[in-house]
């Protein structure tokens, strides 16, 4: 373990020299906890002295690498898996017992078949000390009668997932206010946390530069990510930046909206569907333009119309709600749009693709992507597809909140890269 951790050490001070979207990439799949797998499964150090260490050196440059102040409360979240609202630069202390018991019940019959038969009997002593210590982390509080019972899967993620969510909701608890229990509930919803396992390729759009991924983690985290300051309207912007992702004088908000629909249409007409952006004459009463339309039939002989909105899941108007339950922001919006375009022409379905600052998508955004990269799917047969779409969705939304946070200093223009 002492090995590992001046190995990853040594590594960690090489990654400086890398843009931050690659750090965080192979700190995530590479470097970090995937390289002690091996020996968190095979060997029983659930309470060896180095696994905090090892930790620290985790922390430490991830911190470096995202540019954010990773306090103690930042870190046990970034630490989660992505579907539990963390980063998924797991630290080692919560997953080694989990990754020990689930090795010990996926090797216990070849171990049998291996012993001689007045073996096989014989209890493996280091189950019991690791089983004991994973019943503290998935019970909460720690003296209470677990809430759940011990897993027989195989399969680590079923010991891995209790102890993850007694975490996630420890934070949750501690939730200082309506802003801070909204941005939790948002980090676990589904979809949320795509930006981070899409691959940093500029060739398929998903790199992101340096100050997207530190804004992006820091929305996520709840970190400082701005010295507080007045915008360009005229409001004061707190440390964390939210006032950026809304205010209707800054120019990321429109950046925001077009890459979100520039994806949207892409991905449509990859699909093998005519698609055109802003239409003229769809709202017969109105005159209202819906961001794209289909030039042929989407379904059942109609064509498809959208429009797409980003709701500010921390704005005034919208974070009690968020602070209860996930999503409501997109609810909202979902059917506000769906109002506004009632007048829409006879042979067109219009769906509303909302999808929040924080992440979190409507459930119609959810249905139509899945549509749209289950028939590219047909035609590229590349099952991945509608995992790909979310990803780069998700990827030009990190963006267009990058946008509009730098947008709110005066006299500067946007430094993030499209």
């Amino acid at each position: 373990l002492e090995e590992r951790r001046e190995e990853l050490l040594l590594l960690s001070r090489r990654l400086q020299f890398m843009p931050a979207h690659d750090r965080l990439f192979l700190l995530r799949n590479v470097l970090a906890v995937p390289r002690l797998m091996h020996l968190l499964r095979s060997t029983l150090c659930i309470d060896s002295p180095v696994l905090p260490l090892f930790d620290e050196v985790i922390r430490s440059a991830l911190s470096d690498t995202l540019n954010v102040d990773l306090d103690y409360e930042r870190w046990r979240q970034a630490s989660l898996p992505v579907r539990w609202g963390g980063l998924g630069v797991r630290g080692v202390v919560l997953l080694a017992h989990s990754a020990y018991l689930a090795s010990t019940a996926s090797t216990a019959e070849l171990t049998s078949a291996l012993l001689p038969e007045r073996l096989r009997d014989a209890a493996d002593s280091g189950i019991a000390p690791a089983t004991s210590a994973w019943l503290r982390q998935a019970c909460h509080p720690p003296q209470s009668t677990p809430s759940t019972s011990t897993p027989t899967s195989t399969a680590q993620r079923s010991w891995d997932d209790p102890c993850c969510e007694v975490q996630a909701d420890m934070l949750l608890e501690a939730a200082v206010d309506h802003v801070d229990r909204a941005r939790l509930l948002a980090a676990r919803s589904p979809c949320s946390g795509d930006w981070l396992e899409a691959l940093p390729l500029s060739s398929v759009g998903n790199k992101m530069d340096n100050v997207t991924v530190r804004i992006a983690a820091g929305l996520r985290l709840g970190a400082p990510i701005v010295r507080p300051h007045v915008c360009v309207c005229g409001k004061t912007v707190a440390v964390d930046g939210h006032h950026g992702l809304s205010c209707r004088f800054g120019s990321g908000r429109h950046s925001r909206h077009n890459q979100v629909n520039d994806v949207l249409c892409r991905a449509i007409i990859k699909s093998g569907t005519l698609a055109s952006r802003e239409p003229h004459s769809l709202c017969t009463g109105s005159g209202k333009r819906p961001d794209g339309v289909t030039q042929v039939p989407w379904s059942r002989g109609r064509c498809l119309a959208w429009d797409a909105t980003c709701p500010d899941t921390f704005a005034e108007s919208h974070v009690q709600t968020s602070s209860a339950r996930a999503g409501s922001a997109a609810a909202a919006a979902e059917a506000s749009k769906s109002q506004k375009y009632a007048d829409i022409t006879t042979g067109v379905d219009f769906v509303p693709v909302a999808i929040e600052t924080s992440g979190t998508w409507g459930e119609q955004a959810i249905d139509l992507v899945r549509e749209i990269g289950r028939r590219i799917a047909a035609v590229e047969h590349e099952p991945r597809s509608t995992v790909f779409l979310r990803q780069r969705i998700s990827v030009a939304i990190q963006r267009g909140n990058a946008s509009c946070i730098m947008g709110t200093f005066r006299g500067t223009d946007s430094v993030v890269s499209v």
